[in-house]
């Protein structure tokens, strides 16, 4: 999250749709003024150097290499994404302010969700066995329900979705941002943030920045998940399938 008074625009994050990249073009691009503005990357670290440094020596900030309770994934992480909306409410920021972020396809958002969540789960199941010395009934059931893609999908649009953790994990993308948001989507948040840097008077980046490494392919999940399933997807998330449809139009 970023609110850059100085320049007159707000940086607001979805979940995996590149939102620590795109801050990471922002803060480089010498259009933040850290005396006047202010912004917030996951880990508490004291400066986006620092954030910058420690993910480029930590396998860009996977998180299959970090614990549960770990600092990068605590607190931080739920200020970094805090919605346009959030801010408006707390008066951080004017409600016409300009606003840009991050749009995934909802299909391709959903299977990095799945592959984060089983990462999430196996993390969790190993620390448990350490510590405790045995399965727990928690982990039996979590594998159960997240052993394949349409298991998941069940689990948590029919299953669990009166739970609020649920919903707050899975809220859409749009959300995030207001109804006037310049969103940029994943394939070319280059292509957009270099554009934006530039009629920002701002130094273009050279390099594409890649501040979260991943190996997740979504391969796996989108052959494996059915086809009525896919189209309830679609169906949930309308609004962020039209948002990315017409981000993506820009370089494509």
């Amino acid at each position: 999250m970023i609110i850059c008074n100085s320049n007159n625009f707000a940086v607001t994050r979805a979940q995996k749709t590149g939102g620590a990249s795109l801050e990471m073009y922002i803060l480089e691009s010498g259009l933040v003024n850290t005396n006047t503005d202010v912004y917030t990357l996951e880990g508490g670290f004291a400066n986006w150097q620092e954030f910058k440094a420690y993910s480029e020596a930590n396998g860009n900030l996977k998180y299959s290499d970090l614990p549960s309770n770990g600092s990068l994934i605590g607190n931080q992480l739920f200020e970094a994404q805090t919605s346009f909306s959030e801010l408006v409410s707390q008066g951080r920021v004017n409600p016409d302010m300009p606003c840009i972020g991050g749009i995934r396809h909802p299909l391709e958002w959903l299977a990095s969700l799945f592959y984060y969540a089983n990462i999430r789960k196996d993390i969790d199941a190993k620390e448990n066995m350490e510590k405790k010395g045995y399965t727990l009934d928690s982990d039996t059931y979590m594998k159960r329900h997240f052993s394949e893609p349409n298991a998941s999908w069940d689990f948590v649009f029919e299953l669990q979705w009166e739970n609020k953790h649920i919903q707050d994990n899975l809220k859409s993308q749009s959300s995030y941002y207001p109804e006037h948001a310049q969103l940029f989507n994943i394939e070319n948040i280059h292509e957009h943030v270099s554009q934006f840097i530039a009629d920002k008077g701002g130094n273009v980046p050279t390099q594409r920045i890649n501040i979260r490494g991943s190996d997740n392919d979504p391969t796996y999940y989108l052959e494996n998940l059915s086809v009525d399933r896919k189209q309830k997807t679609l169906e949930i998330y309308a609004h962020d399938f039209e948002l990315w449809e017409k981000a993506y139009a820009v370089y494509n």
